[in-house]
């Protein structure tokens, strides 16, 4: 699976790992993590390096994670402190070790490392707008699609009026104003302006620029895949996208709110969330048949100018496939 490397990508939400072993396929790896005893998230290649055990099968046992197989234990560093079978004085081969993965936990969010390690890490891809004063409810969909496809997607601009019409596209505004596009090397910002088509026309890209100065985009992406809409300003929408491998993506939508009193606000992301996934449902049958499965093969696509978000999607994209296959997690 290609993937953008010395990225910190999204892998579970950080209520889906406990003390238990948690095995998942992500970045077309199967991983295990884990918490030590004071809390604090582990992973791993899920694979005992003695004879190939998954180790999501095991336990965990104060700060050691024990395969299932023969018993044997590794700290939170992946250095392997006992084999059973050799006793208490046995020599451990230095090839039982593991490598560490570099993860970060914030946001509710457990994060993974996707490259060489560094002595300084780039911050994490959120919203900085989101982290004070909101509360948010999650669910959780899963598509078999590539993740640039599902990610492409909540990039389009041109489709609510077709894909959407019973919802969110009901206006039936097929006219696409521009969008503006600003991009850079961290993400993407779109400024969306839609109407329905009675002949006239479309403002310039100075005039849409000159309209968009001062005023929060419609909806922002930062690489390598969390996307963030912007409803209202006491009401937001956020993607985290996690790649599972080449044809299954995760999706972590999370209504964000700042409503009070907080159980009625907490009524409301509740409710979005249901919204947000009929939503969602009515674009898979589209995305799910788009070829190739990999937006980065698909050279035979002829973007138009409305479909700007994606092309400077593509461009990143592009650059940073350049700088190496999907390398192997790393030890931290």
């Amino acid at each position: 699976m290609r993937l953008a490397t010395d990225c910190w990508y999204p892998v579970l939400l950080s209520r889906e790992l406990r003390r238990r072993p948690v095995g998942v396929e992500r970045l077309g790896r199967r991983l295990v993590f884990w918490r030590s005893g004071d809390g604090t998230a582990h992973g791993f290649p899920d694979r005992c390096p003695h004879l190939g055990a998954a180790l999501s099968g095991g336990m965990v046992r104060g700060d050691r994670l024990i395969c299932p197989f023969h018993g044997i234990e590794f700290d939170a560093g992946g250095a392997c402190r006992h084999i059973p079978a050799l006793g208490r004085s046995g020599r451990i081969p230095v090839a039982m070790a593991l490598d560490a993965l570099i993860l970060r936990e914030a946001h509710g969010f457990l994060w993974l490392w996707w490259g060489a390690p560094r002595a300084q890490y780039p911050d994490l891809p959120y919203f900085t707008e989101l982290e004070d004063g909101w509360r948010h409810a999650t669910i959780t969909v899963d598509w078999p699609v590539h993740h640039s496809r599902a990610i492409e997607n909540q990039l389009d601009v041109a489709h609510l009026p077709f894909i959407h019409r019973t919802t969110i596209g009901a206006g039936g505004e097929t006219l696409v104003e521009g969008p503006h596009v600003e991009a850079d090397e961290i993400g993407i910002r779109i400024w969306i302006t839609t109407a329905k088509d009675t002949g006239q026309r479309p403002r310039e890209a100075a005039e849409l620029a000159a309209a968009a100065a001062g005023t929060e985009p419609t909806v922002s992406f930062l690489f390598p895949g969390t996307w963030l809409l912007n409803i209202a300003p006491r009401f937001k929408n956020v993607i985290a996208f996690v790649p599972v491998n080449a044809r299954h993506t995760r999706y972590y939508l999370r209504a964000y709110h700042r409503r009070e009193p907080a159980f009625v606000g907490s009524l409301f992301a509740a409710a979005t969330c249901l919204s947000n996934r009929l939503i969602l449902s009515q674009d898979r049958r589209v995305v799910v048949m788009q070829t190739p499965a990999d937006s980065a093969d698909a050279r035979a696509d002829r973007p138009l100018a409305t479909d700007r978000a994606i092309i400077e999607y593509r461009r990143l994209q592009a650059r940073l496939l350049e700088r190496v296959d999907s390398p192997e997690p790393v030890a931290n």
